[in-house]
């Protein structure tokens, strides 16, 4: 995958048949989950450089501020995330079985409230699951301009 490229999951994950579900993380039995090491590496590979890919100003700012969050709490390699990154998967982080991985995420978008100075309430975020990247950015922009 290049760096240019959105992070993506593998059709085969998230499990749906019942047996994978239950011998996720169980090698052969379980599902192929190589592909962590892969989105991993794609991901620290990119570069500021790439970031332009945002159109600069406020929108590039936030991106890079959320994706430094991001890389703390999950601890993807890079604060590097491009708009059609699904945010599922940077949520998911670059690793299968984090053992604090809902608190980790969790703490990660209380960071990113506390950046914005406005709590969003978990409307905003169970909504924003399906989003990409450039989706979240941009509702924190329109969220922030409203608490203005």
């Amino acid at each position: 995958m290049l760096p240019s490229e959105p992070l993506r999951y593998p059709d085969h994950y998230p499990p749906t048949d019942r047996w994978k579900k239950f011998f996720i993380g169980v090698r052969w039995l379980g599902p192929d989950l190589s592909f962590f090491e892969h989105l991993r590496q794609q991901q620290a590979s990119r570069t500021a450089e790439l970031m332009d890919i945002w159109g600069g100003g406020e929108r590039q700012s936030l991106a890079l501020a959320a994706g430094g969050i991001f890389s703390r709490y999950l601890h993807w390699t890079s604060p590097y995330f491009i708009p059609d990154d699904p945010l599922s998967v940077v949520a998911g982080g670059p690793r299968f079985g984090v053992i604090d991985s809902d608190i980790d995420i969790g703490d990660a978008l209380g960071e990113i409230e506390e950046m914005l100075g406005a709590p969003l309430g978990s409307a905003f975020w169970r909504d924003a699951a399906t989003c990409t990247m450039g989706e979240l950015v941009d509702r924190l922009l329109e969220a922030a301009a409203h608490r203005q």
